[in-house]
């Protein structure tokens, strides 16, 4: 049904396009301030604390990129194709315009590197899929981000500053998973170095808890 596609498409728009990016800019906005930014006579601290708390109550990244795997095996991978001809058909009408072409093209490879991703791993490795569920979640953000912004700058009353947001934000890498696919990330190897880099000379590891 469409429950799967819309909680896809909710979990994306928390985890990353919301919850991600306002701390981000707030944490940027109160540094602009300097020391008075720190200050919570300003206001400012309480708004880096209401930025933060959100990845507490509206879920935590790895709960909300296990959420989304969830909803691909629910929805036995029709989410997926939702989401990718959702974003092709929203593109169609950026591609015209020439300012926004690059960008465009620049999103419509992150697609094709993200089809191809889950075409090797997605059916096969249900633990690599779950490695790499955080990057998974951050790719499908950032590109489906890129296809909304690219679609408000093709409006008739779009302005310059909206084209520019949109340039801006496909000028990242977009594509994250991809990039860690090819480093080995995913691996099993690579699981536990992780780990140790995490607990490396604690006790944990070497089952003292």
């Amino acid at each position: 049904g469409s429950f799967p596609v819309c909680k896809l498409r909710g979990d994306v728009h928390t985890h990353h396009n919301s919850i991600l990016q306002a701390i981000a800019v707030t944490s940027e906005g109160l540094e602009c301030f300097g020391g008075q930014g720190y200050m919570e006579d300003t206001g400012l601290p309480v708004f880096l604390r209401d930025a933060q708390v959100l990845t507490i109550w509206e879920g935590t990244t790895n709960i909300l990129s296990l959420d989304i795997l969830r909803s691909l095996v629910k929805s036995q991978g029709k989410v997926l194709d939702a989401f990718f001809s959702s974003a092709q058909a929203k593109l169609e009408a950026a591609v015209s315009l020439s300012e926004l072409k690059p960008s465009v093209e620049t999103v419509q490879s992150a697609l094709h590197k993200l089809g191809r991703f889950i075409q090797k791993t997605g059916s096969k490795d249900q633990a690599g899929m779950q490695l790499a569920a955080r990057d998974f979640a951050y790719t499908l953000a950032r590109i489906y981000g890129g296809v909304l912004l690219l679609e408000y700058a093709t409006r008739p009353s779009a302005s310059a500053t909206d084209t520019v947001a949109a340039q801006r934000w496909c000028h990242q890498e977009l594509c994250p998973i991809d990039r860690e696919e090819k480093n080995g990330s995913y691996n099993t190897e690579a699981a536990f170095l992780d780990l140790s880099l995490v607990y490396d000379g604690s006790p944990v590891l070497k089952g003292k808890l």
